[in-house]
Formats: C-alpha cells, sequence, structure tokens
C-alpha cells in the first residue's frame, strides 16, 4: 500500500512541475506589464504634482530625463529646492522625437505651455505611454 502512495505523490509533484513550466513565462508577463504601469503611474504623479505646485508658486518645470529614468521639478519660488524623482530602472524611460531629456513649463493656471510629448515607459515587450498635450493635460495611453 505504501508504494501507491509514493507513486501518487511523484505523479502529483511532476503534474505540479509541469503547471509552473508553463505558467512562468505568462508570470513574467504580467510582472513585466505591472512595473511598466507602476512606472506610468509614477510620471503621471510627477507632472500632477508639477501642475499643482505651478498653479501654487506661480510656474514650475517639470523636465524628464530618459537615463537614468528621472524626473525634476523645478518651481519658481526663490526658497523652494527642485523636487527629483528617480523611477524604476528596470523600466526603460522612452522620450518622443529621440530626445535625451524634455521640459514641460507650466504657467500660474497649471497650463503647459506647448508642451506637446508622449512618453513611453516599456519592458521587454510590455509598454504604457503618457501623452502631455500642448496644453499640459495628461492622458494614459
Amino acid at each position: 500500500m505504501r508504494g501507491y502512495t509514493l507513486m501518487e505523490a511523484v505523479a502529483v509533484l511532476g503534474l505540479l512541475g509541469l503547471g509552473v513550466s508553463l505558467s512562468a513565462p505568462t508570470a513574467r508577463r504580467v510582472a513585466d506589464r505591472a512595473l511598466v504601469v507602476g512606472a506610468r503611474e509614477e510620471v503621471v504623479g510627477g507632472l500632477i504634482e508639477a501642475r499643482a505646485l505651478a498653479v501654487a508658486t506661480g510656474g514650475a518645470t517639470a523636465t524628464l530625463l530618459g537615463s537614468p529614468p528621472t524626473l525634476r521639478i523645478d518651481a519658481k519660488m526663490r526658497d523652494s529646492s527642485p523636487r527629483v524623482r528617480m523611477f524604476d530602472h528596470r523600466v526603460a524611460l522612452i522620450l518622443d522625437k529621440s530626445l535625451d531629456s524634455i521640459s514641460i513649463v507650466f504657467d500660474g493656471l497649471g497650463l503647459g505651455r506647448f508642451a506637446s510629448h508622449t512618453i513611453a515607459l516599456e519592458r521587454r515587450g510590455a509598454r504604457a505611454a503618457v501623452v502631455v498635450s500642448s496644453y499640459g493635460r495628461i492622458t494614459r495611453r
């Protein structure tokens, strides 16, 4: 009777191993997509912060650097130090027109001044984007 139990355990472990090996690529794709969407939300949050700071201080500039993925926010106040956000280095930040950096200037009303840009985030085929319109409106893609 003990031999049958051992054979059943081996069969169950074999099936579990097969199931895990088949689901690993799917799990990796889901993890990559989660990292990309998380990085996109960090970019959106930083741009929203820059707009709010522009309204509070009379203007602000958000500068995105592609490598390393960084967002720097400079307000028009004299005493304010720049706010810097570093993004997950496992996600590539791709700026439109193959630029190394872009600057989005927000005025005192929170409007961007001719700031039309597309910011893409990629990791192993997973992709998300943020589009900033010419007046500073932020759209997720």
